[in-house]
């Protein structure tokens, strides 16, 4: 279940959010770790620039939002797809862009929506599932992600979209998680498709996260201590 003070009211996009953000490993970039060899240039890559953070306790420029007609449209149409959701499936509470943390504070993800099944007999976590939105602009990337039908064929689409799903339930210690595309222009027999990712079915790729999340984190820390090691000696000379 999810600890109640895993979830923070941090406004998404906000000055705050991106420096909550600041050295974890986000559900959005977690694809980088879930490479065919662990630790490869991609996922080095990504060690790296949460190791500059870390260590300047800034973002680099280039991992900024950038405000575009894809991240405008995105913002725009998200609320609607959360809301569609909703009724569709008959949520009763739910819980939207809450940036969650994992225990340990390394690692943070911000789900589209928390759909809030119930809360726990000592009122600390809450049993819950998440979502994430997708709503792109151009019709014919929706259309590619519409004919996805499962967490599987979603995989071999678009598998950075796969591992976010599958990281964000991670952290939210969810057993169902869910993932939507949605395109309000579409008529209302499709403008939406909701994949439905049970952990039960999906417990080797689980599996494999949890270890990929280890080595991650053990290097992350290795590096960090290294380049502090370093500095240290060479203040020393």
């Amino acid at each position: 279940m999810l600890r109640k003070e895993q979830i923070s009211k941090i406004k998404i996009y906000s000055e705050e959010w991106h420096q909550f953000r600041i050295g974890k490993l986000t559900s959005s970039k977690w694809s980088t770790q879930m490479t065919e060899k662990p630790l490869d240039k991609a996922a080095l890559t990504y060690l790296y620039q949460k190791v500059g953070e870390v260590l300047t306790g800034q973002t680099a420029s280039e991992d900024s939002e950038i405000e575009n007609e894809n991240t405008v449209w995105g913002l725009k149409n998200e609320p609607l797809a959360v809301q569609h959701f909703a009724e569709v499936k008959k949520v009763k509470f739910i819980a939207v862009q809450n940036i969650i943390s994992s225990l340990d504070g390394r690692m943070s993800s911000t789900p589209d929506a928390i759909w809030i099944h119930n809360e726990s007999i000592n009122q600390e976590e809450y049993h819950v599932s998440t979502l994430e939105v997708k709503c792109p602009c151009q019709y014919h990337r929706y259309i590619r992600l519409y004919e996805c039908k499962t967490p599987d064929q979603l995989k071999k689409y678009e598998k950075s979209y796969y591992w976010q799903v599958l990281h964000q339930m991670m952290l939210c210690d969810s057993a169902v998680g869910y993932f939507m595309c949605y395109h309000p222009m579409f008529p209302t027999t499709s403008n939406h498709r909701i994949i439905e990712f049970k952990k039960i079915e999906l417990w080797d790729d689980f599996k494999l996260m949890v270890q990929r999340k280890d080595a991650a984190l053990n290097k992350l820390n290795e590096i960090i201590s290294e380049i502090k090691l370093a500095t240290a000696n060479a203040c020393q000379l």
